[in-house]
């Protein structure tokens, strides 16, 4: 994809409807960091793009752009060559910690 059409705007998805007390862009920075910290195994980070869609980058220097969180994980899983199961038991504990 172009950078262009990454700019138009991100598709909503089913975590939008989450309460949160944070500003949008606050919470999307959040899931950033988080992710980033699950990826970290697999060489993986995670950037945002102008506050629309999120770039993967491995160690390597491939990139990748994701528009919404679903693609995001899809890619995320695309770049590592393995499944990212975020309903995992391992991960989920790991989140509570945080």
């Amino acid at each position: 994809m172009c950078g262009l059409c990454g700019v138009i705007g991100e598709t909503p998805d089913w975590t939008d409807a989450l309460a949160s007390t944070l500003p949008k862009r606050q919470e999307r920075l959040r899931r950033i960091k988080i992710l980033n910290l699950l990826t970290a195994p697999q060489r993986l980070t995670i950037s945002d793009f102008h506050g629309t869609n999120y770039i993967v980058q491995t160690a390597t220097g491939k990139s990748s752009m994701a528009n919404g969180f679903m693609a995001l994980l899809l890619e995320i899983e695309n770049m590592a060559g393995e499944k990212l199961d975020v309903l995992s038991p391992d991960i989920l504990s790991y989140l509570e910690c945080l």
